[in-house]
Order: C-alpha cells, then sequence, then structure tokens
C-alpha cells in the first residue's frame, strides 16, 4: 500500500511538471493579428512615408498634407473641409459623406446630427437628400422651412442654439 502511494504520488509530480513545462512556453502568435501589423509598420525603417497616417491623425487635428479618411487622397488646405471635432474631409468627400454617416470616421464624435430618414424640426415630416438644407452646426431642415425659419427672423439654429 505504501508503494502505490509513492507511486501514484511520483507520476502525479511528473504530470505537473510536464505541464508546468508546456504551459511555459511561449506561443508563437503573442498578439492579434491587426497589433502585430501595426508593430511592424512602426518598426520598419525604410525612411518612407506610412500609407496612412490615421493612427496619428486620430488623435490631432487634421492637417493640409493629411490623407482624407474617405478618399485616402492628400488633402490641401484649400480642398478641405473641417469638422466640428478638428477632423476634415475633402469638401466633395464632405459633401457625400454628410447624408451616409452620423460620426467622424476617426474618432466617432458627432458630426452630422441630422440625415436623411430624420424628422424636419419645424414640420415633422421626414427630410430627403434632395431637399435638405443644412445650417452650419450641421442640423438640418427642409428648403421650404428654412426659407420660411429665417423669413421669421431667426438667426439661431432652432435644435442647439448656435448662430448662423
Amino acid at each position: 500500500m505504501v508503494y502505490l502511494n509513492v507511486i501514484i504520488g511520483i507520476v502525479t509530480v511528473l504530470v505537473t511538471a510536464g505541464f508546468a513545462v508546456y504551459m511555459s512556453q511561449p506561443t508563437y502568435q503573442t498578439e492579434p493579428p491587426h497589433q502585430r501589423r501595426r508593430n511592424e509598420e512602426k518598426g520598419a525603417k525604410n525612411g518612407s512615408r506610412p500609407k496612412n497616417n490615421f493612427e496619428n491623425q486620430r488623435v490631432r487635428e487634421s492637417q493640409p498634407s493629411d490623407l482624407c479618411p474617405l478618399c485616402q487622397i492628400e488633402m490641401s488646405s484649400s480642398n478641405m473641409h473641417r469638422m466640428q471635432c478638428g477632423h476634415a474631409l475633402h469638401n466633395d468627400c464632405f459633401q457625400e459623406f454628410r447624408y451616409l454617416r452620423r460620426s467622424c470616421l476617426l474618432c466617432n464624435h458627432i458630426v452630422n446630427p441630422s440625415l436623411p430618414g430624420d424628422k424636419c424640426t419645424i414640420c415633422l415630416d421626414p427630410l430627403t437628400k434632395k431637399n435638405m438644407k443644412h445650417f452650419p452646426c450641421q442640423h438640418a431642415m427642409h428648403n421650404d422651412c428654412f426659407s420660411q425659419y429665417l423669413a421669421s427672423g431667426a438667426t439661431n439654429c432652432p435644435l442647439c442654439r448656435s448662430r448662423f
């Protein structure tokens, strides 16, 4: 009986030691593939500009010579539309973007509060891309409602009260 306990104890120690060695070996994939790619791009020392600078651009305002997040073409100061969050798109890209998505592509800050299908603040009918008029704050209403609103002497957005 004593010999059986000794043999079971030795087998238990060997199995535990083998499991510990197995678990202590490093895995070949220590980080997710997307993180590995980012680290490889950061580590590349070829002296060339990275394909996109969106990682750096997420935390700072857009500048001329940055890539447009939508079309990925370099922006010039004369052809960029700066949004409320500080990021920018090409003027043409912004004209399409304002009807498709509420939040900035880089920081997810709400930059387009009114989209087609939302209700007009004056008549409560749904807005369409063809009949939307945008305020500088990016809230929108129908063209007819907008002209009547201006004719009434209003100088502020009816939703956020910002001047226009």
